[in-house]
């Protein structure tokens, strides 16, 4: 016994320094999220559609039950609904396809249903760069009115008031 012990103890002691290394910190369902996005990325790769044009996996999102695998996908082309449609059809027809690359490089107990959907994150960022697109400010007094409140606001504080001069200086150079 004495020396069951004592072999745990080292054994314990070294796989302690290698598990605060890898990447155990992470949940479960975080690596296994990272792991089907690249499954899933690998297999789109490989895939030659024409309906699925320039496609992007941003992100899959798996429950903890690992019944469903939301798949977050972007593409860029500017949001319609009827190349929306054609593009979700088509990822539906590829939904087979994709669960059996998962089962075979996941190694999971079961494979969880793929469901797609457009990142609503993507779509909320092209909504705004949209909605920016159209103000029309000038860019020399914004600018001005940008460096006089980060110079007195936060003089002490090094990212506001740099944030502000490199911005100021990227667009003082163009032509009015």
């Amino acid at each position: 016994m004495a020396r069951g012990q004592s072999g745990r103890g080292r054994s314990k002691g070294s796989g302690g320094g290698r598990r605060q290394t890898s990447t155990r910190h992470f949940p479960r369902t975080a690596r296994l999220n990272a792991l089907l996005t690249e499954i899933i990325a690998g297999h789109f790769e490989r895939v030659d559609h024409d309906d699925l044009g320039f496609v992007t996996i941003t992100g899959a999102e798996v429950d903890a039950d690992l019944n469903v695998c939301q798949v977050y996908v972007s593409t860029l082309a500017d949001p319609d609904p009827i190349q929306d449609d054609i593009v979700l059809d088509a990822l539906a027809g590829e939904r087979r396809a994709v669960q059996k690359a998962i089962a075979t490089q996941a190694k999971l107990r079961k494979t969880p249903e793929v469901v797609f959907s457009f990142d609503p994150a993507v779509r909320a960022g092209a909504k705004i760069d949209s909605i920016l697109a159209t103000l029309d400010i000038e860019p020399d007094d914004a600018d001005a009115g940008d460096a006089g409140v980060g110079n007195t606001e936060s003089g002490s504080t090094g990212s506001g008031s740099t944030g502000s001069g490199s911005t100021g200086s990227g667009t003082s150079g163009e032509p009015d």
